[in-house]
């Protein structure tokens, strides 16, 4: 009893504050959201392979998506697929819940962040410090808005958390146990996003430089076998990745890199200024990010005084971010998430510098005002990202919409946003019992020509199907551009129904000959029978 009435009085306020700054954020609010807002579309790719194992008894191996493609099977994978294993699983007691998935996601996030605090403690040896270090890293906007979100992300970033915790302690008492323990989260780690593994690869070249330096290969092989394991396993397991997508979907996922060498001059100048200007306020506040870069500089100049081992580990991890910044630059036009693996580094040169401070200054590092100031800092970055988040979901708050943090464009932009999905897509989120009601069942194919993703709207229908996507396996299937041709297609490959949610699009010349049945019409979505 005295030793967990210790424990909870050494971290009781770490998750008081995490969870009050999640509520802060709106995350309690978005528990039951479906797929919404910014990255719906990859939202809605995590949601439907979820999805059909709740609906269907899939084997764990043969995952499955809305969008048919080609080859008419709907068969992919994109990441190692546990998580909607098991959401799929679970829904089949409970029903589909969002809560449940994103309470999960949350939570994996939560613990991993816990371990940072106590990794942080470890260096640091002030609860206060390592405390504020895990709440900082939270305020990053990406884990603001995607901390409780579909996308798997954030759950490999909080599983690469808790194995680095197990490898610094391994590093610092060479015992298995932690090694083995350390191994086994970052292997699910990569599994979920190969990103995750940049501390595993960080600490993995720290313990090999120091087995050089002690010249001791013959007493660490044990120590190197759980590693290699791992490595071995993921080979495995991409390799069986690339031999399901090559007999099935093999174009939609992103399997390799995008380096910035296959980029035109034009097109490199349109992403750095989207990487600047767009992505990195959602990765975190650019203004700490450079007083941050500035004080690891200079330390990196004072050996005395600085912890040699968590300057190298920052060091490698901001090469591999560099270098994963190049290899696939190709994304950085909109897609934020990629960066969620890479926030890590934040916390370690922050780590890095208040380890400098300690060592040269401790009368600063302990002084209460110090702290005050540390926690107004905390405060504001902790408002700016609940703004940040918040809009993203609603623009009725006043103290919101109105924060002078957010320009007129941003406010102008998700205003529009909201507008525009409660007149399009948001009708299609309970249409699923109309379609039914006209004969729409599960089996039949259909269309849904407003939609450019690649499942959006067939998740929210939960139909199979089509949409106006168009990536196919088959080269000379992707060249064509006729769409009226594509409409052939399509039908030929089975689709007998036509949706249409925005309205706009029944002037189209090559659809008229497609809307001479309708069959259903809900508000703004209208139903077209194409084929019998």
């Amino acid at each position: 009893m005295p030793r967990f009435q210790n424990l909870l009085k050494l971290h009781l306020p770490f998750f008081l504050l995490f969870i009050g700054t999640a509520w802060f954020y709106g995350q309690f609010e978005s528990i039951n959201e479906g797929p919404f807002s910014r990255h719906q579309w990859r939202q809605a790719d995590c949601l439907s392979i979820t999805n059909h194992y709740y609906e269907q008894d899939l084997p764990f191996l043969e995952p499955e998506i809305y969008w048919q493609g080609d080859e008419g099977d709907g068969k992919t994978i994109s990441e190692f697929p546990l998580l909607y294993y098991v959401v799929g699983n679970v829904w089949k007691v409970t029903g589909k819940q969002y809560w449940i998935y994103r309470l999960i996601s949350f939570s994996i996030l939560l613990f991993g962040i816990f371990y940072l605090k106590k990794a942080a403690n470890q260096l640091l040896n002030n609860q206060f410090w390592s405390t504020f270090v895990a709440i900082f890293f939270f305020t990053s906007p990406l884990l603001g808005y995607y901390g409780n979100n579909f996308l798997i992300n954030t759950n490999a970033l909080g599983l690469a958390l808790i194995g680095s915790y197990h490898a610094y302690i391994f590093l610092k008492k060479r015992s298995q146990k932690p090694l083995l323990y350390s191994c086994v989260f970052f292997l699910f780690a990569g599994l979920f996003k190969l990103t995750a593994l940049l501390l595993f690869f960080g600490f993995g070249a720290i313990f090999l430089w120091q087995v050089i330096i002690e010249k001791s290969w013959k007493t660490r092989w044990k120590h190197f076998l759980p590693y290699l394991s791992t490595l071995l396993l993921f080979v495995i397991w991409f390799k069986y990745v690339d031999y399901y997508n090559s007999k099935h979907l093999s174009q939609i996922f992103l399997q390799g890199t995008m380096p910035i060498w296959e980029m035109s001059w034009e097109n490199i100048q349109n992403n750095w200024s989207s990487l600047i200007y767009s992505l990195t306020p959602e990765f975190f506040n650019p203004y700490i990010l450079v007083g941050l870069f500035v004080f690891f500089i200079f330390i990196s100049f004072k050996q005395k005084g600085r912890n040699t081992g968590i300057f190298a580990l920052t060091s490698i991890i901001l090469f591999g971010v560099i270098l994963y910044l190049i290899l696939f630059f190709q994304v950085f036009d909109v897609h934020d998430y990629y960066l969620i693996n890479l926030t890590i580094i934040v916390p370690l040169i922050l780590l890095s510098c208040l380890f400098f401070l300690k060592n040269t200054n401790q009368k600063v590092f302990t002084h209460i005002g110090s702290k005050i100031i540390g926690s107004a800092l905390l405060g504001l970055l902790i408002y700016s990202t609940a703004i940040q988040t918040r809009i993203k979901y609603r623009v009725d708050q006043n103290w919101v919409i109105n924060s002078p943090i957010i320009d007129n464009e941003t406010r102008d932009f998700w205003t529009w946003y909201h507008w525009n999905y409660a007149k399009t897509k948001a009708e299609l989120t309970n249409i699923e019992p109309y379609l039914s009601s006209i004969g729409i069942t599960k089996e039949d194919k259909v269309i849904s020509l407003s939609d450019k993703s690649i499942n959006i709207s067939l998740y929210l229908m939960n139909r199979k199907g089509y949409t106006s996507f168009w990536m196919m396996k088959n080269k000379k299937i992707e060249e064509i551009t006729d769409l009226t041709k594509r409409m052939e297609l399509w039908i030929s490959w089975g689709a007998h129904y036509l949706i249409i949610y925005d309205e706009s699009q029944l002037k189209e010349e090559y659809l008229q000959p497609y809307l001479s049945n309708e069959i259903g019409r809900r508000n703004n979505v209208r139903i077209y029978q194409i084929a019998s």
